[in-house]
């Protein structure tokens, strides 16, 4: 039975299973708690699509996926949906664990892989962090304009791209859209070491891509990346301070509706986990209702 050993940090932890695969994770009393995936599933829950896999413009996908744990011998079914409202979830607390249950491999059955890299190379994809810490030691600025009461799937481009949701139908979106107007602002959403566009409509791409690194002394390294940019508003390659503009959103390439584009990945012990930008804005809201007083550096 193969075993994944994970130590709590100051950071969340991106980790990707398969069948009969156990998680010792220990906490940061020094209890061990073992997480087993015993099994995943992932059906459509509704389709526009005469032949599924294949892109139809303006097209719609709803589907559900699950999975069977055993955590410390009592066995517990997780389930969410994509894309509805349930896809902007609470995480799963469960023996002292904060589990974010981000992906499985099944969903791939029925929509591809060709609107952004998503796919687990394994049979399942969580984050994971002890219940009694942040998922970072920082507050989390807003990124963009929160929109007001919470994440609406409306307001990811056509009803459709949230994390994984089904693009034109067939494809897992490789991101988070937020619809909001050309000119909006992009602020850091925490202390970020480096940033610079990985492309741009000047290096000869169709959009401007945004990447910025933040490396943790837990030996950990975010890498969040935001996509649609009008413009930088700093120097690329300089420290930014959480809360500062780095850009104007939202203006290249946006399709029908202008939106802004996020990312986000985890690099730790050697490998680079993508996880869903939602985990990130689900702290921003609560770092915004525990502290009224933050406000993004202009």
């Amino acid at each position: 039975m193969p075993r994944i050993r994970r130590t709590a940090k100051q950071t969340l932890a991106a980790v990707e299973m398969d069948h009969g695969d156990v998680l010792e994770f220990k906490l940061r009393s020094g209890q061990v708690v073992t997480v087993e995936l015993l099994s995943t599933s992932a059906r459509i829950l509704r389709t526009t699509l005469k032949r599924l896999r294949v892109e139809k413009d303006g097209a719609r996908t709803d589907y559900r996926f699950g999975c069977a744990l055993r955590i410390n011998g009592a066995v517990h079914e997780l389930e969410r949906e994509v894309a509805t409202e349930r896809s902007f979830y609470e995480p799963w607390v469960i023996s002292g664990v904060r589990l974010w249950f981000d992906a499985v491999d099944d969903i791939f059955e029925f929509l591809t892989e060709t609107h952004g890299e998503c796919r687990p190379r394994k049979k399942a994809r969580f984050a994971i962090q002890d219940a009694s810490l942040r998922i970072c030691p920082e507050l989390l600025h807003p990124w963009c304009p929160l929109p007001e009461g919470g994440l609406k799937i409306e307001q990811c481009y056509r009803g459709e791209d949230c994390w994984l949701g089904a693009y034109n139908g067939a494809s897992a979106h490789g991101g988070l859209d937020i619809n909001h107007p050309r000119g909006t602002p992009l602020w850091a959403p925490l202390d970020i070491d480096n940033h610079f566009y990985f492309k741009s409509l000047e290096m000869g791409h169709n959009n401007n891509g945004w990447r910025g690194i933040r490396r943790w002394q837990d030996g950990s390294e975010w890498i969040l990346q935001a996509a649609h940019m009008t413009e930088l508003t700093v120097p690329e390659h300089r420290p930014l301070g959480g809360g500062e503009q780095f850009a104007w959103g939202a203006g290249v390439r946006s399709g029908v509706v202008d939106h802004s584009h996020f990312v986000f990945k985890i690099h730790d012990q050697g490998e680079t986990i993508l996880i869903d930008p939602w985990i990130l804005f689900w702290q921003m809201y609560r770092d915004q209702e525990s502290d009224k007083d933050i406000q993004p550096i202009s």
